[in-house]
């Protein structure tokens, strides 16, 4: 099953408008240094820029990034729970909470900070995609599939929700949905060897083995590292 993508986009604004110059400089810094990645400078330079200026909550979100980047979770969730203390409205400190949760497997964790982030925006594809893989892990497979539904509602173009929907619907034994969801992936990302293993493996078991091992083959060709044995076991 292809992992989750768990990507962060940096909050490049300037810091509160009260807070002191010195404090600003140190953010920027700590914005320059974080886009050479060198993540343990961007800390320290953050770690001033909060001394200086408890309550921005740029400061913690972009420090948590760091912390992100650094793989330190536990550091990332503590910034990101900081800064939603001060930004309590803000959708992006929810996404990110929820995300980093994911990672450190506290799915009922991520659930509740999506479903705030919902509250707050209901037409945010990205929450209802990841809130869906949490609902996966948590095994419950109705409510993974409600939210890969609204993913594709609010946006239909949304690959890696038809991709998990598809994954559901097989383990489901729905061969015949799976399969659509498998192929509206591939006309978004033909490239994706996933898509066509996955796709491959509903049509045999949906009694399709011409298809199936014509997509084993296309996923051989992309370079997926078990298509080649799946062509032996399935396709002789």
């Amino acid at each position: 099953m292809r992992s989750l993508l768990l990507t962060f986009v940096a909050f490049f604004a300037l810091a509160s408008a009260h807070a002191q110059q010195s404090g600003l400089d140190h953010f920027n810094v700590g914005m320059e240094k974080a886009r050479q990645k060198d993540y343990k400078g961007a800390i320290e330079s953050y770690n001033k820029a909060i001394e200086l200026d408890s309550t921005d909550w740029k400061n913690y979100f972009n420090r948590g990034l760091a912390y992100k980047d650094l793989k330190n979770y536990k550091s990332a969730l503590a910034d990101f729970t900081a800064a939603i203390r001060f930004a309590p409205e803000n959708e992006i400190l929810y996404y990110s909470s929820g995300i980093t949760k994911y990672m450190l497997r506290d799915f009922a964790g991520a659930v509740a900070d999506l479903h705030k982030l919902i509250e707050l925006d209901s037409d945010y594809p990205s929450a209802y995609l990841v809130r869906g893989n949490a609902y996966r892990e948590l095994k419950n497979d109705k409510l993974a599939i409600a939210d890969y539904n609204s993913a594709i509602k609010a946006n239909p173009e949304e690959e890696e929700a038809y991709f998990q929907r598809g994954v559901l619907r097989g383990y489901q034994k729905d061969f015949a949905g799976a399969v659509a969801d498998f192929s509206k992936a591939i006309a978004l990302n033909p490239e994706n060897a996933n898509s066509y293993v996955n796709r491959g493996l509903a049509r045999l078991n949906n009694k399709q083995k011409e298809e199936a091992c014509v997509d084993f083959k296309k996923a051989m060709a992309l370079g997926h590292a078990n298509a080649k044995q799946m062509l032996a076991a399935y396709c002789k």
